[in-house]
């Protein structure tokens, strides 16, 4: 009869993600793109807007109901220089780009401002700043 001997060895890094409760993610690192999308005038939350991610490759999400978005990539998805855009469409609102520089892998708060009032430009918009 023949025996099959298995060896787990943890690293740190792994060791650290084990926590009760926790999920496991054991790969390149992440880069976590949070915030809130919300109407300039008034700071009304924009529910069930689409997020989106380009980058190396496009990743896409939807707010919740206060306006809140998550998207999480592999680091992969950076150009180079750590560049990524950030587009945000609601309905009824034009559409508005945030351009991100400088992103390294972990997490970085986008958050989005857009404004409801006509805009004749064919191009996106920029996210105006929310001020708290």
């Amino acid at each position: 009869m023949r025996r099959l001997a298995l060896l787990v060895v943890a690293t740190a890094t792994t060791a650290a993600a084990c926590t009760p409760g926790s999920p496991i993610y054991v790969g390149p690192p992440l880069v976590s793109l949070s915030g809130t999308l919300m109407s300039f005038e008034d700071r009304q939350p924009i529910p069930q807007a689409e997020v989106c991610v380009f980058g190396a490759d496009t990743l896409c999400v939807a707010t919740d109901q206060k306006g809140e978005y998550l998207a999480q990539a592999r680091s992969s998805v950076l150009l180079e220089g750590g560049r990524l855009t950030v587009r945000f469409r609601g309905q009824g609102f034009p559409t508005a780009v945030a351009e991100l520089v400088d992103v390294a892998p972990g997490g970085t708060r986008v958050d989005c401002g857009v404004s409801n009032r006509v805009t004749l430009s064919a191009r996106p918009v920029a996210c105006l700043p929310i001020e708290p």
